[in-house]
């Protein structure tokens, strides 16, 4: 009888100290300020990262042909679906391009909604920047939603894009 009493009150102490420890550190992710970590975007990056969206729906290619890195990686619905190097981006954005005249969008714009998702140290930036695309196709209203992942990172002093990656949002 005293050994199922000891067992007990054993299972009810492991249990008591692992709910302390769970409530602790939940505690301790909940108390990250997503406010806090997204006023510490680098303006530099937050530059690169609008080039990138404006050159998207505007063409101009030489926005974005020195802000990749050497081995960058860009990734898109759009065929051949990912481009390499440090001209990635100028690809990218002739292909977006090209699907634009073929698809006869119209009023091609692009709605940068709020960033929540920001990881960033002095030498590398992680950032995901939710997106709608809008226009017109035949008259009609067009938009997909989506978001832009980028891992942009210091290069020769200059921050420079990584990779980035397009995700619709019927995707996720």
């Amino acid at each position: 009888m005293k050994k199922n009493i000891l067992a007990v009150v054993f299972v009810a102490l492991s249990l008591t100290l692992l709910l302390t420890a769970q409530k602790t550190c939940a505690a301790r992710v909940s108390n990250v300020d997503t406010v806090k970590v997204l006023k510490a975007i680098k303006p530099e990056v937050l530059e690169i990262v609008n080039t990138v969206l404006q050159a998207s729906y505007t063409f101009k290619i030489e926005k974005v042909s020195d802000i990749y890195t050497p081995n960058a990686v860009v990734s898109d619905e759009q065929q051949p679906f990912s481009w390499n190097g440090q001209l990635a981006g100028v690809q990218w954005v002739n292909s977006v391009e090209k699907a634009v005249k073929e698809f006869k969008i119209k009023d091609f714009k692009v709605n940068v909604k709020r960033i929540k998702i920001f990881q960033q140290t002095e030498e590398i930036a992680y950032l995901v920047v939710p997106v709608e695309y809008t226009g017109t196709i035949n008259g009609e209203p067009f938009d997909e939603e989506g978001a832009f992942s980028f891992v942009l990172r210091i290069v020769s002093g200059k921050w420079l894009i990584k990779s980035q990656a397009w995700v619709p949002k019927n995707g996720l």
